[in-house]
């Protein structure tokens, strides 16, 4: 008995360094996002013809709150691009459906949420990039990442389009990341983007998945240890002009005879604005 028992210790020692072991260099890793044939409308339920052609990645690894081990639940992400978009599509399976935690909410108020996103690191300099994510019923969050990854500002708001579906086997994201939403050398020959695709999955404990090994001891350096992502030729990033008017009023009133009297209006104002963003150049944004 002590005998089995000393074989099955090692057995899970020798399968947790397998698994360990096997990709802490995913960063050397390249896969190629192949470019749609078909126009892709996001409705979330992938049923285009594209999706068929498109690079498909297994979320198997759970890297929090357990380290690198076999991931609790099976999800398929789906990448393929044309001339304005890179697409990403999400299969999340899940054992019992009723348990999703899925909400109509404000955007960035869904990361509690069951959810799953994208992380681009569109110039492949392992310190800043970007991330997309979407609750199960499509709801947005989106974020700047800087410092390989360690911070995240969650100010930054993209214009992009995402929609979800839930389903008997779990549930179906779809998103379109505009171009122009992004910041990129443009080139002629295909680009190399660092990336990974990423689910959340709460249950008794919020469980992060993603395809490959992260390194504990590198987590300030998150975006170094992405594989790389090619493909993209003749994409141009956005040098787009946005203007966003506003308009703001207040008033103030005051009872004449406290605390029975009637409302009497003290003062009121208007107040006029317009907040405006200039893409300068590739890396610059005013």
């Amino acid at each position: 008995m002590m005998r089995k028992f000393f074989i099955f210790i090692l057995a899970l020692l020798t399968m947790n360094a397998l698994i360990l072991a096997q990709d802490y260099s995913a960063q050397d890793k390249t896969y190629s996002i192949p470019k749609a044939n078909g126009q892709i409308k996001v409705d979330g339920n992938l049923d285009e013809k594209s999706w068929s052609q498109a690079l498909k990645i297994n979320l198997d690894v759970e890297v929090m709150p357990a380290e690198n081990v076999e991931a609790p639940v099976k999800t398929e992400c789906f990448l393929i691009f044309d001339e304005n978009h890179i697409y990403v599509g999400f299969k999340a399976y899940d054992p019992n459906p009723q348990k999703i935690r899925a909400y109509l909410s404000d955007r960035d108020e869904m990361y509690n949420h069951d959810n799953v996103g994208v992380f681009l690191d569109t110039f492949n300099d392992n310190n800043r990039g970007f991330a997309f994510f979407s609750n199960p019923l499509g709801i947005q969050g989106d974020e700047i990442m800087s410092r390989g990854g360690s911070q995240e500002d969650q100010s930054w708001d993209a214009i992009w389009n995402s929609a979800g579906n839930i389903t008997d086997f779990g549930y179906v994201v779809e998103m379109a990341i505009p171009f122009r939403s992004l910041q990129f050398q443009p080139s002629e020959e295909k680009q190399v983007w660092g990336f990974t695709p990423v689910r959340n999955y709460p249950r008794s404990r919020r469980h992060q998945t993603a395809p490959f090994p992260l390194d504990r001891n590198n987590m300030q350096c998150i975006l170094c240890q992405l594989p790389d992502l090619k493909g993209f030729q003749n994409a141009t990033p956005g040098r787009n002009i946005e203007l966003d008017p506003t308009i703001t009023g207040m008033r103030t009133d005051q009872r004449e005879d406290f605390p029975e009297g009637k409302m009497k209006k003290e003062s009121s104002r208007v107040d006029l604005g317009v907040t405006g963003q200039w893409g300068l150049t590739n890396n610059l944004t005013l």
